[in-house]
């Protein structure tokens, strides 16, 4: 089943919206550079980071393209197995593990956590157990190391975008109702503007 016009001038924008968002933080990096070099590990990496999301949404966007935009229990984009959403969610994954390694990366414990969750997610998904546990343990512990660096309560907004983000996908696969899909992909999408903000908030101090 394929989306109506209507429908589609709401969900392709957002898609594209969740594709460049990330683009946000290079600016924000460059005219940053000497504060984020005292606060975190790396931050050259930040840049990696973001071509991996963005590489993310890119993936996410083809399986949506191949589900017709239409995601239901019985698309891939919906029950969440098939290559395409396979190589979008491990992206994502990279992405925000070179993340945390750029925030506190100097910590061993963090890059080998960091090292095995991207070993094991793609078996955890093959295999359907607990699949989105690794994004769920990176984003909560980048969320929390967040804090803790840039110490701007705005940053915890992602864990309000992570429950937004359950409701409206949980709501979408139970009445099909494509508007919800609008805003999955919306909140799934924004959490790293308060990345940014704790960020630029710190920065001004």
């Amino acid at each position: 089943m394929k989306i109506d016009a209507k429908m589609s001038l709401w969900i392709f924008p957002i898609h594209l919206y969740a594709l460049f968002i990330p683009l946000i933080l290079i600016s924000l990096i460059n005219e940053n550079e000497v504060f984020l070099s005292e606060r975190i590990h790396d931050v050259g990496s930040l840049f990696y980071a973001v071509l991996f999301l963005m590489v993310g949404s890119f993936f996410e966007i083809c399986q949506n393209h191949l589900d017709e935009w239409y995601v239901n229990e019985g698309s891939a984009s919906g029950n969440g197995y098939g290559l395409l959403d396979g190589l979008f969610s491990f992206s994502i994954l990279v992405g925000q593990c070179i993340i945390l390694y750029g925030l506190i990366g100097d910590i061993p414990l963090v890059k080998y956590s960091c090292f095995i969750l991207i070993l094991i997610m793609p078996i955890m998904y093959h295999k359907k157990v607990l699949p989105f546990l690794p994004l769920t343990i990176i984003g909560i512990a980048n969320t929390i190391c967040a804090y803790y660096l840039f110490e701007q309560e705005i940053i915890f907004l992602q864990f309000f975008t992570i429950a937004l983000t359950v409701v409206f996908f949980n709501t979408l696969i139970k009445t099909e109702n494509q508007f919800y899909h609008g805003l999955t992909t919306l909140f799934a999408s924004s959490g790293i503007i308060f990345l940014y903000l704790a960020i630029e908030l710190s920065s001004n101090g």
